[in-house]
Parts: structure tokens; sequence; C-alpha cells
């Protein structure tokens, strides 16, 4: 399914958007630091939660939100923007 995803996004940040809009949860490398997109559910309201592994997370409605939040001073937008293939891995 990854690869069909691939073929249809012309950029990460639609690449991300897909996965995000179908549920997966994704994991990455940016900065040789790890990386966590996954979600939950707070009294039947869906959250996407962001943060590198094991730190504090940043929690939105939704992927737009998360574009335009920083992490440690960096635009999550930039950093999704700047990976490569290799870098992510999505459940």
């Amino acid at each position: 399914m990854t690869s069909r995803v691939r073929e249809r996004c012309d950029t990460m940040i639609d690449l991300f958007r897909e996965y995000i809009d179908t549920g997966r949860e994704i994991e990455f490398t940016y900065d040789n630091k790890e990386y966590s997109i996954t979600y939950y559910n707070d009294n039947r309201v869906n959250y996407i939660s962001f943060c590198e592994f094991y730190k504090e997370p940043i929690d939105v409605s939704s992927f737009d939100e998360l574009l335009g939040k920083k992490y440690n001073g960096i635009s999550i937008k930039d950093m999704i923007d700047s990976l490569n293939e290799d870098d992510y891995s999505v459940f």
C-alpha cells in the first residue's frame, strides 16, 4: 500500500497528509533524532501527537495545524519537507 500512496503524492507533505488522513503512524529521523506521529482520542475528540522519542509531545487536531507548529525551534513542515524516502517508516 505505501508504494501506491507514494506514486500518488508529489511532495513529502502530500505523502504525510495521505498517511495521516488514513490513520497511519509514522516514525522518522531528522538531524539524527527520532520522531513519531501517533494518534489518541480524548473524550471522543481525535488528536495527532507529534514528538521526539521519549520527549514531551505536541498535540493538535489537524495535519495543517501540525504543519504550522515548531518543535524545539524547528518548523515541523520544514522537517517533513526535508525527508528522503529512507528517513521514515509507516505503520
